[in-house]
C-alpha cells in the first residue's frame, strides 16, 4: 500500500491482528501437543517394552514439531505488535492530517491577507498622514504575524505526520526482520524450504500477475468477444486463468498449504467452469429446439411463422438438426471460440445497427431474474418460458407446446444441471464472502458478496461488478 503525504496512513490494523492472532492461536496448540508428548515420554509408570516405541516415537515427533513452534509464535507475535504500532500510527496521522488540512486553508487565507496589507503599504503616497501610514504598517505586521505563527503550526503538525508515517515503516520494517528471522535467518532449526516451497515462490510471484491479466481478459471478453481475433484472444486468457487454478493448487497440495483434495475440487471448479455453463446451454438448446420444431411440424407453416417466428424457427431447426458429436465439439471448443452469438453481434455492429448489439450484449437484467436466479443461464430460462408457453394458435385442445420423452428427459437434465450450478455457486460464493468478511478481508469478500446479490440479473452485470471489485480489491 502506497501513502498519499499528509493524509491517513493506509493500512488495516484490525486485519493484521488477526493474522496474527491466528498463528498465535496455532503456536499455543503445537505446545499443547508438545506437553501431551512430553507427558508420553516422561510417563515412569508404563515400563511395558509395547510402549518403547511409542514413547521413541512421540519424543521424535515432540522434536519435529517443536521446531515449528517459534516460527508461528515469531510470526503472530510480529504481527501482532506490527498492528498495534499501525493502529497508532493511523490514528496520529489521522489527527496530524485534519489539522493541515485546516492549516493549509487558514495560511493561504493569512497570505492573501499579508498580501493585500502590502500592497496596501506600497500604494501609500509620500505625503500621507501619520495615522493613515502607522495602520497600514500596523496590519501589515499583524497580518505577517498571523502568517508566521500558522507556518510555525503548519510546520508542526507536518513533522507529527512524519513521526507517524516513521513510526508505521519502523514497525513494519521490524516486523518484517523478526519473521526473516525464524523463515531464513538464525531461528529456521532445519525448516528450510525444500524444492516445492522455491519453486511455490517463483509459481507465486508469476501466478499474481498472470491472475490479474486473465481476470483483466474475462471482464474485457463481456464487452469485446464478438470482435474478430481479439475476442478469440481474450477467450483464451480467461480460460487460461481457470487452469491456472489448478496448477495453483498442485503447487499448494505439494507445499502443504493445501490438499490434494482441494486439487480434485480446483479441476472440477476449471471443467465446470470451462465447459460446464456451455454443456448446460447446449442441451436446455436442444430442448427447446426440439420442443419448437415438433410443435412446428402440427401447425400450417404460416400459423407457426406468427407463433414462433421466422428466425426461431430457422435456428431451432438448425440446432435440431445437429449430432451428438456437433453438440459435444461445440461444448469443448466454446471456451476458446467466438459463438454465434457474438458473430450476430459482429455483424449487426458492422451494418451500423449499434443499438440492437448493445441490447443483444447486455440484455434487459430485469427481464426473467426470477428464473435467473433459479437457473443461473439464460438457455435454460429461455427454454422454460418455450415449456410454459400458452396460445390458442398452438396445435391440440389446449394450446401449449408439444414435448416427447427426449424432450422431457433433455429438459429435466438442462433444468437440475442449472440448478445445481447455480445451488452451488451460491453455497461457494457465500462460504468465501463469510469466511473474508469474518477476518475483515472486505477487498476479497467483494466478489462473492457481489455474486450473491446479482445472480438475478444474468451475466454481464454480475461479472462486471463483481469482477472489479475483485481486481480492486486484490
Amino acid at each position: 500500500m502506497g501513502d498519499t503525504q499528509w493524509q491517513k496512513l493506509d493500512g488495516d490494523a484490525d486485519l493484521v491482528r488477526s493474522k496474527g492472532k491466528r498463528y498465535q492461536d496455532i503456536a499455543d496448540a503445537i505446545g499443547r501437543a508438545t506437553a501431551t508428548l512430553d507427558a508420553i515420554v516422561d510417563d515412569a509408570s508404563t515400563t511395558a517394552k509395547s510402549m518403547d516405541e511409542t514413547k521413541t516415537l512421540a519424543s521424535d515427533v515432540k522434536e519435529d514439531i517443536s521446531k515449528a513452534t517459534e516460527r508461528y509464535r515469531f510470526t503472530g507475535d510480529a504481527l501482532v505488535a506490527y498492528a498495534s504500532a499501525l493502529d497508532t500510527a493511523i490514528s496520529e496521522s489521522e489527527t496530524a492530517a485534519a489539522q493541515i488540512a485546516s492549516l493549509e486553508d487558514d495560511l493561504a487565507a493569512a497570505r492573501a491577507t499579508a498580501n493585500n496589507a502590502q500592497n496596501d503599504v506600497d500604494d501609500l503616497p509620500n505625503d500621507a498622514p501619520q495615522g493613515d501610514a502607522d495602520s497600514a504598517n500596523s496590519a501589515l505586521s499583524s497580518a505577517n504575524s498571523r502568517v508566521t505563527t500558522l507556518e510555525s503550526s503548519l510546520s508542526y503538525w507536518q513533522g507529527r505526520w512524519n513521526d507517524a508515517k516513521g513510526d508505521k515503516d519502523s514497525a513494519a520494517t521490524t516486523a518484517k526482520n523478526k519473521i526473516d528471522e525464524v523463515v531464513t535467518g538464525d531461528k529456521v532449526h532445519g525448516l528450510e524450504d525444500g524444492f516445492w516451497d522455491k519453486a511455490g515462490e517463483v509459481w507465486d510471484s508469476i501466478y499474481k500477475v498472470v491472475k490479474v491479466i486473465c481476470d483483466i481478459a474475462g471482464i474485457l471478453a463481456i464487452f469485446l468477444s464478438w470482435v474478430p481475433i481479439l475476442g478469440q484472444v481474450l477467450l483464451v486468457l480467461a480460460a487460461v486463468g481457470a487452469i491456472l487454478a489448478v496448477v495453483d493448487a498442485v503447487f499448494k497440495a505439494a507445499r502443504g498449504k493445501g490438499s490434494w483434495w482441494g486439487v480434485l475440487g480446483a479441476a472440477g471448479m476449471a471443467a465446470l467452469t470451462l465447459f460446464g455453463g456451455k454443456a448446460i446451454s447446449v442441451v436446455a438448446k436442444y430442448a427447446k429446439a426440439r420442443m419448437v420444431v415438433q410443435t412446428a411440424s402440427r401447425m400450417s407453416p404460416q400459423n407457426a411463422k406468427n407463433v414462433f417466428g421466422a428466425a426461431t424457427l430457422k435456428s431451432t431447426r438448425k440446432i435440431f438438426a445437429q449430432t451428438n458429436g456437433q453438440r459435444v465439439t461445440e461444448v469443448l471448443k466454446s471456451p476458446f471460440i467466438r459463438s454465434a452469438g457474438d458473430k450476430q453481434i459482429a455483424g449487426l455492429f458492422r451494418g451500423g445497427n449499434i443499438g440492437t448489439g448493445l441490447k443483444k450484449m447486455f440484455p434487459n437484467p430485469f427481464t426473467g431474474s426470477g428464473l435467473r436466479t433459479l437457473f443461473g443461464n439464460d438457455d435454460v430460462t429461455d427454454m422454460m418460458g418455450v415449456m410454459g408457453r400458452i396460445d390458442s394458435r398452438l396445435p391440440g385442445s389446449i394450446g401449449t407446446i408439444h414435448f416427447d420423452n427426449v424432450s422431457s428427459v433433455t429438459s429435466s437434465i438442462a433444468t437440475i444441471g442449472g440448478y445445481s450450478v447455480t445451488a452451488f455457486n451460491g453455497i461457494r460464493n457465500g462460504v468465501a464472502f463469510a469466511g473474508e468478511m469474518g477476518v475483515g478481508d472486505y477487498g476479497q469478500a467483494a466478489s462473492p458478496g457481489v455474486s450473491l446479490g446479482t445472480s438475478g440479473m444474468g451475466g454481464p452485470y454480475g461479472n462486471i461488478i463483481g469482477g472489479g471489485l475483485s481486481l480492486a480489491g486484490g
